[in-house]
């Protein structure tokens, strides 16, 4: 893939992050549309994007829309971005060489079925992110680099009303695109993308619940890493808005009427972009299938 590997002082960070979004977010956006100028205006994108960050790291060259999001989400999340990319990378790329007529049947299914309903929800859940990232981007910084010791951090600005749906929004798109991770598994196994252990492709998208949607392949490490940070009852309070803040300690019940929770402030932005980093990732596993 080309994931680059720079020096960690100046790969760490995306200056202008929400407002480059915006930009990267277009070039797909251009790509769906019809028309003799596509082409140009998407090619003229690209050429604004790369000049952007070249202000910052001179050597970026990026000649796709592709290339573009890898660059800008590599740099944004490095260097946990490229730690949970490249085990998933690699087993796919096997998955592909030693069942390659299944691989194909999938990828078929995969185009006609989830592929554009995924990219607007790609676009549209990363949108959300970059409109409050100048608050989750106050605790990014360790979900980067793996550290968990962040219950006792203080964390500055906390404009609570725009975060709280956020984290819910985020674990429902992050398990509706496991059927990826969920298929290519069932091919690793053996079986064809649509047979389950036990069930169909046809029940577990309808009857499957979001929390177990990880279930068929928790024993495929590279992929059920993206868990992490996964908590079913801070889903249920943030989904449903039953989730409020007193100091530095986020409260909750799990669907409105259940037992009182808590977690630190901290932890709560925390969990947020360690299921955006995922996000981005599993982005770019989706936009490479097709190339592997």
């Amino acid at each position: 893939m080309g994931i680059q590997t720079q020096d960690i002082a100046r790969q760490f960070g995306v200056p202008n992050a929400a407002n480059l979004w915006t930009k990267v977010k277009n070039i797909f956006l251009l790509q769906e549309q019809e028309g003799a100028e596509k082409s140009k205006r998407v090619r003229k994108e690209i050429e604004y994007y790369e000049k952007q960050r070249q202000k910052y790291f001179s050597e970026t060259k990026v000649s796709t829309s592709k290339e573009v999001v890898s660059n800008f989400f590599d740099s944004l999340f490095y260097p946990r971005f490229e730690k949970i990319l490249e085990p998933a990378i690699k087993l796919i790329y096997e998955i592909k060489r030693d069942y390659p007529q299944e691989f194909s049947e999938f990828l078929e299914f995969y185009s006609s079925n989830l592929k554009t309903q995924h990219l607007r929800q790609y676009l549209s859940i990363f949108s959300d992110y970059f409109k409050i990232y100048n608050q989750l981007s106050q605790m990014v910084v360790h979900s980067r680099i793996d550290d968990e010791d962040v219950d006792d951090k203080i964390v500055g600005s906390k404009s609570f009303e725009a975060v709280k749906l956020y984290y819910g929004q985020a674990y429902e798109s992050i398990t509706s695109f496991f059927v990826v991770f969920a298929c290519l598994n069932n091919i690793f196994l053996g079986r064809t993308y649509d047979q389950f252990q036990s069930m169909t492709l046809s029940k577990y998208m309808k009857d499957v619940s979001k929390e177990k949607k990880a279930n068929p392949f928790k024993l495929t490490h590279p992929f059920y890493t993206f868990t992490d940070g996964l908590d079913s009852t801070l889903r249920n309070g943030s989904h449903h808005a039953s989730i409020w803040r007193d100091g530095e300690k986020v409260l909750y019940r799990s669907g409105g009427t259940g037992a009182q929770r808590e977690i630190a402030y901290s932890r709560y932005l925390h969990l947020c972009n360690k299921l955006t980093i995922s996000l981005s990732v599993l982005f770019i596993i989706e936009l490479e299938l097709e190339d592997v």
